[in-house]
Parts: structure tokens; sequence; C-alpha cells
């Protein structure tokens, strides 16, 4: 199933699971809000939580099953800091993630167990993406109208620029890999695809891990694929996924043949 991003609705839902329970299962279980007690327990069994597998007695089991609760049932997104007209983002232990220096901040993700290298800030006007990095670092300037991360790899970054309202996609690079200490090198932004999309849809291959992600983009009514590897011309008319093996067919109904291509080649 196809779904939307960057439309309006699409951005509305589009980090809706987020509101609830972290399991394999679906549900509609709205996390619970941690109170100072719960952070500072849960960042206690964080700390000890490999000591506590292979434990039979009762105390282990105990921290353990209370550690799963945490893990999965509680909110560890970090909210905004501030007043009305400068605001920051602070993390559920307290942390000052980003200073009270901005109109609005992004804080759809989970700060605990996920923390992003950069994420979307506003300086009311435009938006832009920031490193979390000490210290902070502008690495695009204030030119988007909007800025939606990718929900689940979170490498990918749906960018809408202000000047011509059309979609691009940048995408996080680790071209420091080789260097030691790896803490010390940032990750570098990249245009995976420049903005030539009026909208960005997510769909899936069905693999037998866990679903694959791929994207979809529109532009004056024809469709392209693109994926982490890259993107194809946004000129076909429809497509079949063969999940089985990651390909694609991508047609166009004013030829006879089908242009074929892979999740790690979309622009064959």
């Amino acid at each position: 199933m196809v779904c939307p991003i960057t439309s309006e609705e699409g951005q509305k839902d589009y980090y809706e699971h987020l509101n609830y329970w972290r399991v394999c299962y679906q549900n509609n279980n709205p996390l619970i809000l941690p109170s100072q007690e719960d952070v500072q327990e849960y960042m206690r069994l964080r700390k000890i939580e490999n000591t506590l597998y292979g434990r039979t007695d009762k105390e282990a089991r105990k921290m353990l099953l209370q550690f799963r609760k945490y893990d999965s049932q509680y909110d560890w997104r970090p909210r905004k800091s501030g007043d009305d007209k400068f605001v920051g983002l602070v993390s559920p232990t307290g942390e000052q993630l980003l200073p009270n220096s901005f109109a609005d901040v992004f804080t759809q993700f989970d700060v605990i167990n996920s923390r992003p290298v950069f994420v979307p800030v506003s300086n009311g006007e435009a938006w832009a993406l920031v490193s979390l990095s000490n210290p902070h670092i502008l690495m695009t300037r204030f030119q988007y109208n909007a800025i939606i991360p990718e929900r689940w790899e979170r490498r990918l970054f749906f960018v809408q620029y202000k000047k011509t309202m059309k979609w691009g996609v940048l995408s996080v690079a680790y071209p420091f890999l080789h260097v030691k200490p790896y803490k010390d090198c940032l990750p570098l932004l990249e245009t995976l695809m420049p903005p030539i999309a009026d909208e960005i849809y997510e769909d899936e291959l069905t693999t037998e891990d866990h679903p694959t992600t791929f994207f979809v983009t529109q532009k004056d009514g024809k469709i392209g694929i693109l994926t982490p590897s890259g993107y194809s011309h946004i000129i076909y008319d429809s497509y079949e996924a063969d999940s089985a093996k990651c390909t694609f067919r991508l047609i166009r109904n004013d030829r006879k043949r089908a242009c074929r291509a892979d999740y790690w080649h979309p622009n064959r």
C-alpha cells in the first residue's frame, strides 16, 4: 500500500506510529509520559541490562521486565524548551540538545534509543538542518519550506525548496569510516535527488527478514522510483514490484516494453 509522505495529509500522519507502544503487533496503546523517577530508573537499567540476561533470580527478572516496559511503552521523544519566541530542544533526561535559538524545532524521534545526527530547525521563515554535535553545526541554509526526516532508517530527508516548492532528497553519508576515532567525524549531507518532484510516497518490498522501504516520486502525472541508492526519471505511468528479487518494472503507456530496474540501481 502506497502511503503519502509530502502531501498535507501525509505530513500530518507520517509519524503517527511514534504515539503507540513499540511492539511487534498492531496496537493503539498510547505511550506513557515518563516522570523524572521513570527517567532515572530507565537510565540505570540501561546500564546494567546486559547483566540481567541469563539470571534466574526473581529480582533480575523483575528488573528486566521493567526495563522492557520502559523500552516499549514509554515516550522518549524530546520536548521543546524556551518560550513563545525562541525554542530549543531538551531530552527527557534534562540534557539540552539545542539552545533556545529557533522559531521551531523537530521533535518526532526517540532521543534515548535512536538519536539522529541532524534535526530540522526553523528560523520562522524557512527550515534548515542542524547537527546535534557539540558544538552544533548548521548543515544547510534556511532555504526549505519543509523538511521531513524519513521515519524508519532516518538517513534520508525529504526537503521542499522554498523557491520552487518542489521536493528533493538529502542523504546522510559517512565518508570517514576509515578515520579513528570515528566519533570525531561528523557525517555529511549529500543530494540524493534534486528538487524535481511534486510529491513523494512510501511503498515497500515484502522481503524475508523485514519490509524494505522504497519511494515513489510523482511529477505532472508521471511517476518514478527512489531508493537510498538513487532515483529514476519521473516519466512512467505505473510500476510493478517483485519483492522476491527486489526489482521493478517501470511502465510507460506509450512503450511496448517496460524498463527494468532494481533496488540498488533504480536509474537503470
